[in-house]
């Protein structure tokens, strides 16, 4: 496990110390010691693990063959007079973690920052598991992972009473595999019985070039800023399934490509002024536009990769996929909005403010794909037929805020706000086979009016009731009305037939009620308690076309929460946290019955979390942390197997440890920390189960 928090948060009472001692040198430096503002932490790990190893990753975010390398460095100089440099690095070979950040400033006149991060982020590509009979399928490497970087260039001018400007370059990038929930289908019983357990991945290969610039100016009564930002970026992901793994009649490999080139042009401005006292006035507006190239295809073939055939091994009716035309790009899609708001900030009373606001938005969409559509139906047809797809949509939004705060009542205060929004626009689609040649066949043509209405309220209160003892308290409240009319509709499920599949939803609305409430209380000197509720209930009602509102969706949250901190001794600390979580997802699927019964179940997010962690200051240059976290679903996996793919957790996963540090000299500390950690998943047979005996040492080091 990465312990850099546990240092950082040692760190910073030790420069605090630093610096004071820093004044007291000045002020007789004879008598002091010196102030070692820079350092550098060196660091090491390894575990003993058993079991699921990438499920072991995921969970840590570390490598299990072990890590080690400069954790942290600091380092700062004063070049001369005017001009100072500070350095940040790390460096920790095995988790693929570095950083290199050299900051340069002269007084007065500005900055330059040139450097570069990578972070490696695990990922697990286990499947699913059959619970009758504990088959699972394996297709690739099942530890996966990804390294975010991210190189940039920054240059600041900071001239006193001219306008201050900020250029940056930034290039970032995301490669490697992680999973995919997207699972593929196979043979799991016999005799016959298919579903979706066979795991799916992810290769990702992302770039994206930045440049942004600012200038800005804050004077006594007004301040304003201009931006302006370029992106250029580069997408060429995938996703990989196998279907059918493992038989021979039906084995074959899916490919689908998703790449896209956008170029994105953005700017802004915001201006703010007090116009007296208690009148301030602040605005704002922003434009953007995204052009992007869209390229790809779906492939079925005989591995991945493949290019197009039809005759791969295994194919299937339904087998669909697509590619794009020859020498040409799947298609183009065009995004431009703007954005303006306004508020004012009024105090009319010394304990009274009140901020009214306005928002406008638009947006502009239009979007063209050609395409090969390739089928099989039956298998000895191939079915290879051109496509051309088309949307237009232009979207507009009214929104309409207040917020209030009023401090007039002693020990109280209260926070009202209110957003009321307005939208509306229109999409237009249409998909042609075979366009341009005598074969034409417009397939859709359909023309959608949409308005949406939202209302948004939240009220909330804290009372000091006396010292040590205070109550917060916050009511939420959101409803949104989602309106569809298919003004025209020339698909074959369209109005004529009164079966408007896809377009089948007229109305939707959804409205969600939210509560909580937060008690802190100073229970001794030494024994502080905060103690929280929320409750939250999210409920979607649906109409379609020629049918009555029903309850497409029903979410029901409690969250039980407390924190104890307990100092028995000025050398002793102890602290405490629960958290317990009952949450239900209902839809209309549940209550099916007959032959769809079981098909669907409740989707359960209950769990029950807790944290006991204390330390020890065993004399004044030692001290002794233990630490203890479980984390536990709460029966969330509802085995409907002889229906459908069960899914879900019953997770269990407990983690201890022992830390301990000693500082050796005035320059030099070492920490030792051992973490002993265990996770069994019975929903996965025993397969996502793990142990493990994590060991680390750090070395802190000041100069």
């Amino acid at each position: 496990m990465k312990t850099s928090a546990f240092l950082h948060s040692v760190r910073r009472p030790l420069l605090a110390c630093a610096s004071l001692l820093g004044l007291a040198t000045a002020l007789n430096a004879a008598d002091k010691e010196p102030v070692y503002e820079n350092y550098i932490e060196l660091g090491t790990g390894s575990a003993l693990q058993d079991g699921d190893r990438a499920g072991f990753q995921r969970q840590f975010q570390v490598r299990k063959e072990g890590f080690f390398g400069i954790e942290d460095l600091r380092y700062a100089k004063q070049i001369n007079d005017s001009t100072s440099l500070k350095l940040r690095g790390q460096a920790m070979a095995g988790n693929g973690d570095y950083l290199f950040d050299l900051t340069v400033t002269k007084d007065e006149v500005g900055y330059v920052k040139f450097g570069y991060k990578q972070t490696r982020v695990h990922y697990d590509g286990t499947g699913g598991v059959w619970p009758t009979n504990g088959k699972t399928f394996t297709i690739t490497d099942e530890e996966m992972a990804i390294d975010r970087g991210n190189l940039w260039l920054e240059l600041g001018l900071t001239k006193p009473d001219l306008p201050s400007f900020v250029l940056r370059y930034d290039y970032v990038t995301r490669e490697g595999d992680k999973d995919s929930t997207a699972w593929a289908d196979g043979r799991v019983i016999e005799p016959n019985v298919n579903r979706y357990i066979i795991p799916a991945f992810m290769r990702i290969d992302e770039k994206k070039h930045i440049i942004q610039g600012t200038a800005s100016k804050r004077g006594d009564k007004n301040e304003w800023m201009i931006g302006a930002r370029y992106e250029k970026g580069e997408y060429d992901n995938g996703r990989y399934a196998r279907r059918r793994y493992g038989e021979v009649a039906a084995d074959r490999y899916v490919t689908n490509k998703e790449g896209q080139d956008y170029d994105m042009l953005h700017f802004r401005g915001s201006y703010a002024v007090d116009i007296t006292e208690q009148i301030k006035l602040t605005t704002a507006v922003a434009r953007t536009t995204i052009d992007t190239t869209l390229s790809g295809s779906r492939v079925v073939g005989a591995n991945f990769d493949a290019a197009f055939s039809t005759t791969y091994p295994g194919k299937q009716a339904r087998d669909e996929g697509y590619f794009a035309l020859p020498g040409h790009e799947l298609g183009e899609s065009e995004m431009t909005q703007t954005i303006a708001n306004i508020s004012l900030m009024y105090r009319p009373l010394e304990h009274l403010t009140i901020v009214p606001a306005m928002r406008f938005e638009k947006t502009e969409w239009s979007n063209v794909a050609e395409m090969i559509e390739t089928n099989f139906n039956p298998v000895t047809t191939t079915i290879i037929e051109e496509l051309e797809a088309e949307s237009d949509k232009d979207w507009k939004t009214y929104n309409y805020g207040l917020e209030m705060r009023y401090t007039g009542v002693k020990n109280f205060n209260f926070n009202f706000r209110a957003d009321i929004s307005n939208s509306d626009g229109q999409l237009e689609e249409t998909l042609i086979a075979e366009p341009g040649t005598p074969l034409q066949a417009i397939s859709v043509d359909r023309d959608t009016e949409m308005s949406r209405k939202t209302q948004k309220y939240a009220f909330t209160t804290s009372w000091y009731a006396r010292p040590g003892l205070s109550v917060a308290a916050q009511y939420y409240y959101k409803v949104r009305q989602n309106d569809f009319d298919a003004v025209r509709d020339t698909t074959p499920n369209g109005l004529a037939s009164g079966d408007r599949y896809p377009a089948y939803i007229s109305n939707q609305d959804l409205e969600t009620n939210d509560f909580n409430v937060r008690l802190t209380w100073r229970i001794l000197p030494t024994l502080r308690s905060v103690t929280r509720y929320d409750y939250m209930k999210s409920t979607t009602m649906t109409q379609e076309f020629d049918t009555a509102f029903f309850e497409s969706m029903n979410v029901t949250q409690h969250i039980y929460s407390e924190s104890l901190s307990w100092n028995p001794t000025p050398r002793w600390f102890v602290q405490a946290n629960v958290n317990l979580v009952d949450e239900e997802l209902v839809t209309p699927a549940v209550y099916a019955t007959g032959a769809s019964a079981n098909i669907v179940t409740a989707s359960l997010g209950d769990y029950l979390s807790y944290n006991i962690s204390s330390g020890y200051a065993l004399d004044d240059q030692s001290d002794l942390y233990v630490d203890y976290t479980s984390y536990g679903a709460r029966d969330t996996f509802i085995n409907n197997a002889p229906a459908y793919t069960p899914y879900g957790t019953d997770v269990q996963t407990d983690i201890a440890s022992v830390t301990y540090k000693r500082k050796l000299d005035r320059r030099t500390t070492i920490v030792v920390k051992y973490t002993y950690a265990k996770s069994e998943d019975s929903a996965y047979l025993g397969k996502a189960d793990y142990e493990a005996n994590m060991l680390q040492a750090k070395l802190l080091y000041r100069f």
